[in-house]
Formats: C-alpha cells, structure tokens, sequence
C-alpha cells in the first residue's frame, strides 16, 4: 500500500467518508434550500471540545477565543459572520512559555494546565487577550491591531489571574474582574495595558455565597446603565448553572440572579459559563458551554432577551435543542483531511502538538508530501513523548486515519495514531530488537495513578506486518441522536482496526472506554505520534490522515430553482424579508404591480439613497463569485423620468463600507423598468452584503416587483430596461436642433404628447415642461450655452 498518486489519496479518504455516512442516519433535513428559506442548526453548534468561549463582535465579523490548554500553538481565535459558521483564522501565541514544564522535557509537564480561560477584548482597534497559567504561575496579556493574520505583543504578570475577564470602561480605565471559589474581584490596569496600576482600584466585588463550585468563570460587560457580570456555579446536589449579577456602580454593590438553570434537551448536565454579544440588528445571544463527556466541553448557543434590564437566557429558561437561522450555513468542521502537500513547515490551522514541539524533529519537506516525525528523545508513552501532533474530534460520532510509512523506524520505536486523553489508546506499529515490526493496539496501563506521568503502555493485541506500510484507524462514538435532536448519554467509546489496501479493515485490541479525566482536562484527540524507546535517530513518515465525522450541522448548500433562481420575491405574500433605508418604509401594496396582484411600496423617502434593501448572505452569494439580479421599478407621482440605481453595499476587508453599481435605468412617471444585470461579480473581500434601490436625484416614493437574484447568465424577462433621456431632443431623433425649438414652442402651446418627449424637454428637471425650459433649449441650439442649467429652488 503505497498511494503516492493524489487521486488514489483522495479517493481513499473519500471511500471512509462514504463507508462511515453509510454507517449512521441522522435527523437532519435535505442538505439543500433556497435562499430565502431558513435552515435548522442544532445545539451544541459546535460539537467538539471548544471551552471557555469568549465572543466579541466588531462591525460585523464575531471573534471567539477558547482554551486549548497545554496544545500549541495556543489561544485559537475563531472567525464567524453568522454566530453558527465558525473556522479558526489565527492563534494567539506558539509558545506562550518555553521551559521544561511547556516543553514536556526533564520529567516535568503542563498537562491540566497550559493557557486557561481567557478573555477576548476590542478597544480603540487594538484586540486584546488575558490568560492566565498555572504551569507558569503568570498571567500574560496580548495584544494586536490584526486579529485574523497579525502578530501578538506580549506583556507578562507575575501570578495566575484565575478565570479573568477584560473591561474597558466608558471613562478611560481598565479593569481585571477574576476569582474563584465564590469570590470575585476587580482590579485596575494600567492605561498601557501592560500590567496592574500602582494604587489602582483592587477589592473584592461580591460573593456569591453557594457552597460546591460557588462561582468562576467571570464575563463582565458594560451595556446600557449596568455593569454585568456573569459567573457559572455548581451548586452541591444540583447541575451547574449561569449566574449573572449586576450594578450601576462598578466598584459598588452587586446584585445576583440565576439567569439560565437548563440541560440541553434529554443530556442533562448544564449549560453555563460564557457571556453575551449583540448582532448588528440588535438581537443578543449568549455562548456558554456543557460538559458533555469524552468529547470534551461543547459550545451552546442561546438567545438572550432583557427583562427588566436583566439577560435572561434561553427559551422559555431553557438552552434550545434547535433553532432557526435565515439562508444557509457553512457550518464548523474542526478537523480536516490532510496531505501534508505544503511547500513550507506550516501546518494547516486545525493542528496543535502536545506541548511545544521541537522544531528540528518535525518536517513537511524533508520528503515531499509527508509528514516526517523524527525521534530526536527518547518517551515511555505517548504521554512522554514530544512532537504528537493533534485534531479534536468531533460529536456525535467521528473517523480518523492515517498511511504510515515505517522503513525509517528503528528498534525500540513506536508510531501510530492515538485516541488522546490520559486514558488513551494507540494503534501502532512497534520495531522490536531484531526489527520485526508489530502492529499493536495499546492502551495505558498506569491509567488511574496519581501522577500522569506514570502512564506506560500495556499492550493489548499486536500482529506481525507485512511490509512497510499499513493504514491505521479509530473510530470515535460518542452519543446517539434521535429525530428530536436529543441526545443519549455518553457512549464514548474507540475501536482501532488497520489496513493494507484501505477497503478491508481488522480490528486490532479491545474497544475502549473513553473517559474525559482532569488530570489532563481536555476533549479527546485523534493523535499522530512517533517515539524512540531506546534510541534516538528513527522517524516515521506519514503519507496522510483522513478524516470524516457523523452528519451534524452540515452545510447547508443553497441550490437555485429549476429558472437559476436563488431568490425570486414577488411580494404576493409578505415582504420577503426587504426593509426600508434610513427612513423610508416598505409596505406590501395591490395599487400597482407587474406580475401577480402586489408590489412593494418604497415610501417615506427624504433622501436619494431612502430606498429598500435586502440582506444577501455569503453562505448563497459568495465573493468574488458572478450573479445576475434583478428587479422591476416603477413611480407614478413626482415628475416625469427618474433615474434608480441597484447597488450592492458591503463591508469591505478594512472595515470601510463601499457601495458597487449593479444596474441602473431611467424611468417614465407610470411605466414599469427593468434593472438587470446577468454578470455581476460580487467583489473578493465583500462581507454584510446588501442589495438595494435606490434613485439618482429624486424622493419619489415607488414600486418594486420580482425581485430576483439567480445563477450567471441567467435571462430575466421583463419590460424594457428603461428610456435613454436626451435633454433638448423634443422630436426624440437623437439630436438637439432648431426643430427641437419649434417642437419645443408647440409644445408650450399644444402640449407634448409622448412620455419620453415631455423628459427629454424638461432640461432643468424640476418635474415639468415650462417656458424656462424653452428658453434653455433656444439658448443651448443658439450657443449661448453649453449645458443645461438644474432647476433650483427659492431656498437654494
């Protein structure tokens, strides 16, 4: 087995994914939809270990930092435009420390410990992070002004704030609110914001008085009047719960309320420890967590609504199983196939080692399209051993492979792939003295010992392999799910099998037990990994890991219509999610449409740009990607001709809002135009996108009907795309004479009797053909002027 071809490699991830998907049939809908429909996402969003969340909002992009603990490179911070579709953009740090403890070396670990909790924070376009780690025995602040691709500056604090959270109030000064056991407290930055302020504000803010786990985890923030700040507890002989407690005065008293006491549907165990954010249109949510066995600790969404200035979360107080999003998703994949096909040492962003890695005992160019682990120190199990490269896993069931390579290996070596906690399971292959080589399954027989430390592995079944190359799997499940979304308990159990042609697999040891233990205090982990008992020098090359989990919160991939629609609003029934700009109003209407017996009515406008508008989700129309759009535009008061825009507005990737002409046309007073465009490519880095009408000059109320955004190229029928004004051209033959004149002077005593002739004579364009228009029509064909003069009123 030796797939170098890149479609053979391919092919082979592709036939787990099929073999796994035909394994499992999950309760969700048809993987496809129209636009303007809503997709289901169920909670957890995110089903993999994700801790300690932190959510911030800038404009209109969402930043969550969460705990990685002793994994490198650490802090991930993750990106979203819709609060479900989550990837990581960056991390923080690569090593946030670089001694024996970080580095796995002389006996010493930072198992449990590492980077805790964290807070995430913007203020005046800088990005700031605070963590602190009992490894260490410090806290550390970051900061940086590119939070997707930058580089963080560091300062370090002497001590561990435990579970810390970030304010900065509206007066200019900075606080640390953190604790534990019940007691939370506050303590002032300094302005630069790299340590604490001589003198500054230092107390304790409140109590919360419970007995069990009685209170951590702060989130506090300002909004409106109060200072909030939220804290999880568990209480003895109930669930954990989210607290929230509250005060107008930031150093004075705290007042306390339960603001979500709640399970996730049938899984029990409760849903708490986060904070809030807003969305651009004003709705709150809050990101909490639930322990949730093997797997780890899994992010929730809940709405949040206020009553009586407290956020209360949930629905009817409980963590929803489901709830509805607008268009489609792109859901959160954790985990990823990879080739290792890089052309430098950087690794794709879901990996993390165990511990700091060396950096001269890895590679993915030493040979080309592997991973090369070398073994430059020498481990008694994977608990010891440097260089364990790592991916979550991922609820309610997942897959992980690997094509290892083992001519490099030595006696005495080990390599294989790892179901990663404390009690973990290896499948490997193992060269004993004389260089046989053993595939083996393993489990650690010091599991269950005071220090993790201990840990060896007891081998539980090997066989003799055949060659130098073998596939290597463990399949993860870790819940049921039935119809209802809700979830059984815990299975959490592995089984590892091998290969040699990737179709025919044999199971190899015992199924095991997975269990979520604190002394290491992390999900579960598929692992790649590669050690030297007894010598160094030996390495493993890995040709790729595959990966493929059970459906859940999968894409939503938007498909058009039979006609290449992907939104067709005719506003027969509603106003398909269309509003008002600035202070104009969007009614349905009967008084007016082109197709059908309604329209929408655009009314209240003070302004040109006082149009309506709909929002276009990138999940559908994705930048840098070409559309057609469409819509019908019609008035009947106001004048004679007005000329409409549609335009996209969005965000660009400096923050800066833009605005790109799709289409524009001029209309006559009581006729339907069309403004179309069939090749309109969104622009690369466009994100809240929205399309809009809107006119030139004009406050003319109007109408719009089928509105239609659809596949390239895609024909829309329709009436014409409007008239091409000629100012001066009375006689409508295109050019501007002296029988414009004359047609102009009967018109003053007659009348003009066409549409397009009465706009091309009112050159001033107040809306009527009068005498001064004559006048400027004369004077233009004399050559007393070169352009027409606008209309201005007294006031002007």
């Amino acid at each position: 087995m030796k797939p170098r071809n890149l479609l053979s490699r391919v092919l082979s991830c592709t036939a787990a994914a099929v073999m796994l998907a035909a394994a499992v049939t999950m309760p969700f809908p048809e993987k496809t939809a129209v636009a303007a429909q809503t997709a289901t996402i169920a909670n957890p969003f995110i089903w993999s270990d994700v801790p300690d969340d932190d959510i911030i909002r800038v404009g209109n992009n969402y930043y969550m930092v969460s705990t990685t603990m002793f994994f490198t490179p650490g802090a991930p911070i993750m990106k979203s435009n819709d609060l479900v579709s989550w990837e990581i953009c960056n991390y923080v740090y690569d090593t946030y420390a670089n001694g024996d403890v970080q580095n796995l070396a002389n006996g010493k670990h930072d198992y449990a410990h590492g980077q805790w909790a964290t807070s995430l924070r913007y203020h005046n376009g800088y990005y700031y992070v605070f963590f602190g780690s009992y490894g260490s025995g410090k806290s550390y602040i970051y900061k940086t002004d590119d939070i997707e691709n930058g580089t963080w500056t560091r300062s370090e604090i002497n001590g561990m704030y435990h579970d810390a959270s970030l304010l900065f109030d509206d007066d200019g000064r900075n606080y640390l609110v953190y604790g534990g056991g019940g007691e939370i407290k506050i303590k002032e930055l300094n302005a630069e914001m790299t340590g604490f302020k001589s003198g500054g504000a230092d107390k304790t803010l409140f109590k919360t008085g419970l007995d069990g786990l009685a209170g951590e985890g702060a989130h506090v923030h300002k909004i409106g009047d109060y200072y909030y700040v939220f804290v999880i507890a568990w209480p003895s002989g109930k669930r954990r719960i989210e607290l929230c407690y509250r005060s107008k005065e930031l150093l004075g008293y705290y007042e306390g309320k339960t603001v979500l006491d709640s399970g996730l549907g049938t899984y029990g165990a409760g849903v708490a420890q986060g904070g809030i954010v807003d969305t651009p249109d004003g709705k709150w949510y809050g990101l909490l967590f639930q322990d949730h066995g093997a797997v780890g600790r899994i992010p929730v969404l809940v709405p949040v609504t206020w009553q009586d200035n407290w956020p209360m979360m949930g629905v009817d107080g409980k963590a929803p199983v489901t709830f509805e999003v607008d268009g489609g998703y792109k859901g959160t994949r954790l985990a990823t196939d990879d080739f290792f096909d890089y052309d430098s040492n950087k690794l794709k962003l879901e990996w993390q080692w165990n511990h700091n890695p060396d950096n001269t005992a890895w590679s993915v160019t030493e040979r080309k399209g592997f991973l090369r682990l070398t073994n430059k120190h020498t481990a008694k199990s994977v608990i010891h051993a440097r260089n364990t490269l790592t991916m979550r896993t991922e609820g309610p069931a997942c897959t992980s492979y690997i094509a290892l390579d083992t001519k490099g290996m030595k006696p005495g070596d080990h390599a294989g792939l790892s179901a990663f906690q404390y009690k973990y399971g290896n499948v490997g292959v193992r060269v004993e003295d004389d260089g046989t080589k053993k595939i083996y399954m393993a489990e650690n027989g010091g599991y269950g010992g005071s220090d993790i430390l201990g840990s060896y592995d007891k081998i539980v079944e090997q066989v003799n392999l055949r060659g130098d190359n073998i596939l290597l799997k463990a399949e993860f499940k870790f819940n049921n799910v039935d119809a209802n979304f809700n979830v059984s308990n815990n299975i959490d159990k592995v089984n590892f099998f091998y290969s040699y042609d990737g179709t025919n697999w044999t199971k190899i040891g015992n199924e095991l037990s997975m269990s979520y233990d604190l002394k290491m205090f992390t999900g579960y982990r598929s692992a790649i990994y590669s050690y030297g008992t007894k010598n160094t020098g030996g390495y493993a090359d890995i040709d790729f890991f595959c990966y493929e989990r059970d459906e859940w919160n999968m894409p939503v991939f938007i498909e058009p219509d039979e006609y290449g629609h992907f939104y067709r609003d005719t506003f027969e029934n509603s106003a398909d999610k269309w509003t008002g700009r600035g202070p104009a109003t969007v009614t349905v209407s009967s008084e007016q449409s082109y197709e059908g017996g309604k329209s929408l009515f655009v009314d209240g406008r003070t302004s040109a740009w006082n149009g309506a508008s709909k929002a276009l989700s990138t999940n559908v129309f994705e930048p840098g990607e070409t559309y057609s759009f469409s819509t019908k535009v019609k008035f009947v008061s106001g004048g004679i001709a007005d000329t409409f825009f549609m335009k996209l507005q969005y965000v660009d990737s400096t923050g800066e809002t833009k605005y790109s002409p799709i289409a524009e046309g001029t209309a006559l007073k009581d006729d339907w135009i069309q403004l179309t465009n069939t090749k309109y490519t969104i622009p690369e880095d466009a994100s809240n996108m929205y399309i809009y009408v809107e006119t030139e000059n004009s406050t003319n109320s109007f109408y719009i009907d089928e509105a239609i955004g659809g596949v390239e190229g895609t024909h829309i029928a329709g009436p014409d795309i409007g008239v091409f004004i000629v100012h001066g051209d009375v006689n409508c033959d295109g050019k501007v004479n002296i029988y414009d004149v004359t047609a102009a002077r009967k018109g003053i005593i007659n009348g003009i009797t066409t549409p397009l002739a009465e706009a091309n004579a009112d050159v001033d364009g107040n809306g009527a053909f009068e005498a001064a228009d004559l006048v400027q029509i004369h004077n233009y064909v004399m050559g007393r002027i070169t352009e027409f003069k606008p209309y201005e009123t007294e006031s002007e």
